[in-house]
């Protein structure tokens, strides 16, 4: 199973932009024309985008509009309200947006968080998707698995792996060649047309208090964490205007050393913390300590958001982009991809890593 953080910073800590040049651009209406072929790495942003033409390398897309007619021969990343692809991408996609429709061929996987979630496309790989609403129409063909979560959920397509689903409700009438395991409160509804050639395992939610069970949707999850995330990132500039980019210089210098550092002070701060709370000497220390790693949790994501940012600033010599566009755009790719079922545990223990270890790496210095 492809984990989402390795394929998205993979991309960014190994794609090769020593001959790159990229191509910019913003404003009401950003506009590739059908005929146009753009060679570089793509970075546009406006009200309404719409590619006809073909990009042949990694696409960036962040507006209100977003729809794709061409070929991307390369990654896709979106952030909009309103996206749709009918085109074909060479690579795998990345959207976060209220309302997605995917209608083009998709060479590698799908990675979707939105209100309205609709795939009727054919892929090789595997789908991830989150959302309200997830519909995969009868067109949809997916190589390999899928992972959804969200309300509802309703399969119509073709599913060439196993197919892993929480919900609310699911509806099923087209087909799976592998398991159906789901955990909905009430039994699937499976069309007698449907074939499903491996196991059925369905797992019931187990009643829980109101305050458990209370339902808060999709997008405000995201624009929560987004928010809450820039307004801590604000409040510590005004007080230290240096902090949070020194911090992150760490992970740029060496990244897999902070990945490697932090992954061990994730794990040994909370059995040290322990150890010091059965003593009596040591519990004040333990409190102390339990409530300054739960902070370095929390800021972890903007720390890295900071350092994908800048060192995409810095590669591809963005120079004329605003960093804090390009550190806002990872920190909605961070928190959607965060809360994608099954690898969200893994991708949030990656971006912790990350984040600890350049706060450990930092102090050690100072």
């Amino acid at each position: 199973m492809a984990i989402i953080l390795a394929v998205f910073l993979g991309f960014l800590l190994s794609f090769s932009f020593g001959k790159a040049v990229a191509k910019n651009q913003d404003g009401d209406y950003v506009v590739v024309e059908s005929g146009q072929v753009l060679e570089n790495v793509s970075f546009f942003s406006g009200n309404n985008i719409r590619i006809d033409g073909d990009i042949n390398a990694t696409t960036i897309l962040t507006g209100g509009n977003v729809e794709v007619n061409g070929t991307i021969d390369g990654d896709l990343f979106v952030a909009g309200q309103v996206v749709t692809i009918n085109g074909t991408v060479n690579g795998s996609i990345f959207i976060a947006s209220q309302n997605i429709t995917i209608n083009g061929v998709v060479e590698n996987s799908i990675y979707l968080a939105g209100s309205i979630v609709r795939v009727n496309s054919k892929t090789a790989g595997s789908a991830f998707l989150a959302g309200e609403s997830i519909y995969l129409e009868k067109e949809a063909v997916i190589g390999k698995d899928i992972y959804a979560g969200g309300s509802t959920v309703y399969l119509d397509g073709i599913v060439n792996g196993d197919f892993f689903s929480s919900s609310d409700s699911l509806s099923i009438t087209g087909n799976i060649s592998g398991d159906l395991n789901y955990r909905s409160k009430k039994e699937a509804t499976i069309s007698n047309k449907s074939k499903i050639a491996g196991e059925t395992n369905w797992r019931k939610p187990q009643p829980r208090s109101a305050e458990q069970t209370m339902y808060i949707p999709l997008w405000v999850r995201i624009t929560f964490s987004v928010v809450s995330s820039l307004i801590v990132w604000f409040f510590i500039r005004l007080i230290r205007p240096d902090f949070w980019m020194n911090i992150a210089e760490k992970i740029m210098v060496n990244p897999l050393k902070a990945l490697g550092t932090g992954a061990v002070v994730v794990l040994l701060t909370p059995i040290i913390s322990f150890l010091l709370m059965i003593t009596m000497i040591g519990a004040p220390l333990s409190m102390i300590l339990f409530s300054l790693y739960s902070m370095s949790l929390y800021i972890s994501k903007i720390i890295l958001s900071l350092f994908i940012g800048q060192w995409i600033q810095i590669k591809l010599n963005w120079n004329h982009i605003q960093l804090f566009w390009l550190f806002l755009l990872s920190l909605i790719i961070l928190s959607v991809v965060g809360i994608i079922p099954i690898v969200g545990w893994v991708f949030s223990f990656t971006i912790v890593s990350f984040g600890l270890g350049s706060l450990y790496l930092s102090v050690r210095a100072t």
